[in-house]
């Protein structure tokens, strides 16, 4: 298993980090919100809007 590191946006900015198989798994787990809210840092601090335009812009394999 991987872990790799989703940049998304939407009214902010966010970093996750989330395992997965491939680059395409780690987005889907993103885009379905499956992964620890402790492994995301983002702008805008625990907002309640602004999330239905979300967007993955890139992803980058974590070298450890």
């Amino acid at each position: 298993m991987k872990l790799y590191k989703v940049y998304t946006k939407w009214i902010g900015y966010s970093e996750i980090e989330v395992e997965g198989e491939s680059e395409e798994e780690a987005k889907q787990k993103v885009l379905e919100g499956d992964y620890d809210l402790f492994n995301e840092a983002s702008t805008g601090g625990d907002l309640d809007y602004g999330f239905e335009d979300e967007e993955v812009l890139d992803i980058k394999e974590v070298l450890e």
